[in-house]
């Protein structure tokens, strides 16, 4: 078994698609990537997450 390319692409298609492509399409495109992309994807995905529900400064009145 071969490892597989990086494919930097495909990483900021399914960066800048996550929250508007359907969800077995991103998982199909996310599982095809080689180990090191899907740490990017993941990784930026998770910095998404936290700045949209955690950004919690708008709350001071």
């Amino acid at each position: 078994m071969g490892r597989r390319k990086n494919n930097p692409n495909l990483v900021e298609e399914l960066i800048q698609g996550r929250w508007t492509m359907a969800q077995n399409e991103f998982e199909e495109k996310y599982f095809s990537l080689s180990s090191s992309d899907m740490s990017k994807v993941a990784a930026a995905i998770d910095g998404m997450e936290a700045e949209w529900c955690c950004d919690d400064d708008d709350d001071d009145y």
